[in-house]
This record gives structure tokens, C-alpha cells and sequence, in this order.
């Protein structure tokens, strides 16, 4: 080494700091889809009773209320988990940031833009449902 080289062994600031706002945002838009999610399940329980419920887990015919949560619930859950998956993923490549290695940043992003994808067909079939019916999705038997 020249004597007027200094060797500052310094982690990658920027990958760092995107990797951890990244991560922070997926647990939030996480939490706060399960957090929705139950608040559509308790407010379609509180206003409908308890037979609303039984209905809902062993339906003959959806009603549109029905298949709102149903659907609205199952992409919800989904798009939760694989933003708390980004999340973990995230810290996982904090940790190899700080010990030297290159994170990948395509990967998690690929992965928080599926969880974004899902939560925009969430919007989207919620406008469907409201906008054609039950028929649309074909539940009705």
C-alpha cells in the first residue's frame, strides 16, 4: 500500500440507506393491509351478526358483500405477506451491506413492486365488484 493511500473500510451508505427505507416501508403497508383486513372482517361481523359469519364460511350463493371480503380479505393477506417477506429479505441484506458484500437491490424491489402489483388489484376488483356485481366473478351458483 502507498504511503499516502487510506484504506477506509466504509459500507455502502446509499444501498444502505435504500435497502433500510425499503424495508420500513413494506413493514408499515404490511401491517396496514392485515390491519384493514380485519377491520373489513369485524365491521361486516358487528353489522350482520353472527349468521353473516356462518354464511360466509360455508355459502351455498356470494352475496356481494360476501365476495367483497372474500376477495378484498384473500389479495389483502397475500400482498401483506409478501411485503413482510421483502421486509425480512431486507434485513437480511442490511446485514450482508454492513459486512462488505453488494446487496440486491433488483431483487428486492421486484419484490415490493409485486406486493404494490397485488394491492392494486386489490383497488381494482374492489371497484369491479362494486361496479358489475357478483356475476362478474362468477361465484354465484
Amino acid at each position: 500500500m502507498d504511503e499516502w493511500q487510506v484504506d477506509l473500510n466504509i459500507p455502502d451508505i446509499g444501498g444502505m440507506f435504500t435497502m433500510g427505507v425499503t424495508g420500513i416501508c413494506s413493514t408499515l403497508i404490511g401491517i396496514a393491509e392485515i390491519t384493514y383486513m380485519m377491520m373489513i372482517i369485524t365491521t361486516a361481523y358487528e353489522t350482520n351478526g353472527k349468521d353473516w359469519l356462518l354464511e360466509l364460511l360455508c355459502a351455498e350463493a356470494y352475496t356481494e358483500e360476501i365476495t367483497y371480503v372474500l376477495v378484498a380479505s384473500v389479495l389483502l393477506l397475500v400482498s401483506a405477506i409478501v411485503f413482510l417477506i421483502t421486509a425480512s429479505i431486507t434485513l437480511i441484506e442490511l446485514s450482508m451491506i454492513r459486512k462488505g458484500r453488494s446487496p440486491h437491490i433488483k431483487m428486492v424491489f421486484a419484490m415490493f413492486l409485486l406486493g404494490l402489483a397485488l394491492l392494486s388489484l386489490t383497488m381494482v376488483s374492489t371497484i369491479i365488484i362494486k361496479q358489475y356485481g357478483v356475476e362478474m366473478f362468477g361465484l354465484i351458483r
